[in-house]
C-alpha cells in the first residue's frame, strides 16, 4: 500500500497538471482580485478576505481537480490500469488514487493561493489596522482565526484561509474521480465540479442546510466555531475528509465493477 502511495503521490507531484493548477489558482486569483480594487486603503487581507466571486470560485475547482481527479481516465485509456492491479489490488488502487487526489487539489488550493498573496503583496499597501475593516473587527473581537489578525499575524492568517479554501476543492475532485468511473472521459471529468457546484447550491437553497452542513461556513467565514480556532479548522478537515472518504468509496466500487466487467 505504502508503495502504490508513494508512487501515485510523486507521479502527482511532477506532473505539468499539478503545476499547472497552482500557477493557474494563483493567476485567477490575481484576476479576481481586481473585483475589489476601487481605492487607495487596499492591502492583502482586504484583497484575500473579500473572498472568490462565483465565476471565479467554479474555475478554482477545476483547477483543483486538474493534478488528479483524471488518475483513473488516464490510467484507463492507456490501460495503464492492468499492470498496477496486477502488483496491488483494486482496493490499495483505489485508495491510493482517492489519498493522491485529496492531497492534490489540497496542496494546488493552499499553494496557489500563498503565490497569489506573494505575487500581489509588493503592490498592495500595507496593512493599516485603521483603515481595514476586517482588521479592525477582529481588534474587536480576537476570537478564532481573527485573533491572529489582531495580534498581527496575517501570514498565519492567510496561511489558515488557503488551507481552508483548499479543503473545499478535496471535496469537489474526489466526487470527479468518482464520476470518471462513470463516463471516463477527462474533459467531462474537469466538468463535474461545475455540475456539482451548481446541484449543491441549488439544494443548500432548496432544502435550507444549517450552517454545519454550508461550505460557505465551513471553509471560508468560521461559522461553526467562531470562537475557536482549533475546533473551526479541524471541523472543515474533518467534513473534507468524511465526504472525500465517501465518494472514495464508492470510486473503490465503481473500479472493481469496471475491471470486473471490463
Amino acid at each position: 500500500m505504502i508503495k502504490v502511495l508513494r508512487m501515485d503521490f510523486c507521479r502527482m507531484l511532477v506532473s505539468w497538471q499539478f503545476f499547472v493548477a497552482v500557477i493557474g489558482i494563483a493567476v485567477v486569483s490575481t484576476l479576481n482580485s481586481l473585483n475589489f480594487i476601487s481605492g487607495a486603503n487596499e492591502d492583502i487581507i482586504q484583497i484575500f478576505a473579500s473572498g472568490d466571486a462565483p465565476f471565479f470560485s467554479i474555475v478554482i475547482l477545476i483547477l483543483e481537480t486538474l493534478p488528479y481527479g483524471t488518475a483513473f481516465c488516464n490510467d484507463w485509456e492507456n490501460r495503464y490500469i492492468r499492470s498496477i492491479i496486477m502488483r496491488s489490488s483494486p482496493i490499495k488502487y483505489a485508495v491510493s488514487k482517492v489519498i493522491s487526489c485529496f492531497m492534490g487539489a489540497l496542496l494546488a488550493g493552499l499553494l496557489g493561493r500563498l503565490l497569489f498573496a506573494a505575487m500581489a503583496f509588493p503592490f498592495l499597501n500595507p496593512v493599516n489596522p485603521t483603515t481595514n475593516s476586517f482588521v479592525s473587527s477582529a481588534l474587536n473581537h480576537p476570537e478564532g482565526a481573527q485573533w491572529f489578525l489582531a495580534n498581527g499575524h496575517y501570514f498565519t492568517w492567510i496561511l489558515i484561509e488557503s488551507l481552508e479554501r483548499g479543503l473545499q476543492g478535496s471535496i469537489y475532485a474526489t466526487f470527479s474521480l468518482f464520476l470518471s468511473t462513470k463516463i471516463t472521459n477527462i474533459f467531462v471529468t474537469l466538468a463535474m465540479p461545475v455540475i456539482a457546484y451548481y446541484m449543491y447550491l441549488n439544494i443548500a437553497n432548496f432544502i435550507g442546510f444549517p450552517n454545519f452542513l454550508l461550505m460557505t461556513a465551513v471553509f471560508e467565514n468560521d461559522g461553526i466555531f467562531p470562537d475557536n480556532l482549533l475546533f473551526g479548522v479541524f471541523y472543515a478537515l474533518f467534513y473534507a475528509v468524511l465526504f472525500s472518504m465517501l465518494f472514495g468509496h464508492f470510486f473503490a466500487k465503481s473500479v472493481k465493477g469496471r475491471l470486473e466487467n471490463g
